[in-house]
């Protein structure tokens, strides 16, 4: 019989991880991160160290987007955890900061902690839902957590990263807590080469207009470089002449075309 385990994935810790890995393989500009592997070698390493068979029953992603954010367009934040779904089959939990109710609001990665934990509890006192929680993460706030669910009969797994180059991303108390944890860690930077994603280009017709191009996008919907554009538009206030114009612009500050223009002639006469 095979074991069951759940994966919970602290997404805000990941994103922040992200160039250890990078840096693990010398990349200094980095890469992008196979997300469908990670289930897969997290399975392969349990399975070595259980010698038993693991079924990943359900893999669940944890994570904040702004909106409403002056100059931030969520519109590619937005695919990442689409493309987390539909072609990773990640289960997500993602909090929307409404920067227009809340403007002082900021992003607040504990919300993910808590969503984790409260997931977690949940399908811990489920019957059969899993045998392994394992915890994609770092924190030593999950410690409570982790003695919790091993309490209610379940394992742990902890998959995190090694703390190289001043950069503690792995909490010591984490790592040396007993009772949280029932096999050795996973440290995903020492799989950096097996998670790195690696792309070959072909030529698809854009969704949208027909028009073929050149593309690495491997998911099932593709638009071009064009369309895109015309996509990640938005309406904007000029900071000068407070006129609305349709940009593309995301920085905090925008000046209508007119205004550039004038700012141009000024510079040149």
């Amino acid at each position: 019989m095979s074991v069951k385990a759940m994966i919970f994935v602290d997404g805000s810790w990941l994103y922040h991880s992200r160039q250890v890995l990078f840096e693990s393989l010398g990349e200094e500009s980095g890469f992008e991160i196979d997300y469908k592997r990670i289930p897969d070698i997290i399975a392969q390493h349990m399975a070595e160290m259980m010698d038993s068979e693991v079924d990943v029953v359900r893999t669940n992603y944890f994570g904040t987007i702004p909106v409403n954010k002056q100059g931030y367009n969520p519109a590619k934040q937005r695919a990442f955890y689409e493309f987390l779904t539909m072609q990773c089959a990640y289960d997500n939990d993602i909090l929307e900061i409404d920067f227009k109710r809340e403007p002082n609001t900021r992003p607040d990665d504990k919300w993910v902690n808590v969503a984790l934990a409260s997931t977690m509890m949940h399908y811990a006192t489920i019957p059969g839902a899993f045998d392994v929680a394992v915890v994609v993460g770092g924190d030593a706030d999950y410690i409570p957590l982790l003695k919790r669910v091993r309490s209610l009969g379940k394992r742990i797994q902890l998959v995190c990263m090694n703390n190289i180059n001043d950069k503690h991303l792995t909490s010591a108390m984490l790592l040396t807590t007993p009772g949280i944890q029932d096999l050795p860690p996973l440290f995903l930077d020492e799989h950096s080469d097996d998670i790195k994603l690696t792309r070959s280009e072909k030529k698809r017709a854009c969704k949208n207009c027909g028009n073929e191009e050149e593309t690495t996008w491997a998911g099932p919907d593709f638009f071009c470089s064009n369309c895109r554009s015309e996509h990640r538009k938005q309406l904007r206030t000029c900071d000068t002449c407070g006129k609305e114009e349709e940009t593309t612009w995301d920085k905090p500050y925008f000046y209508c075309s007119e205004c550039r223009n004038k700012h141009r002639e000024t510079e040149e006469g």
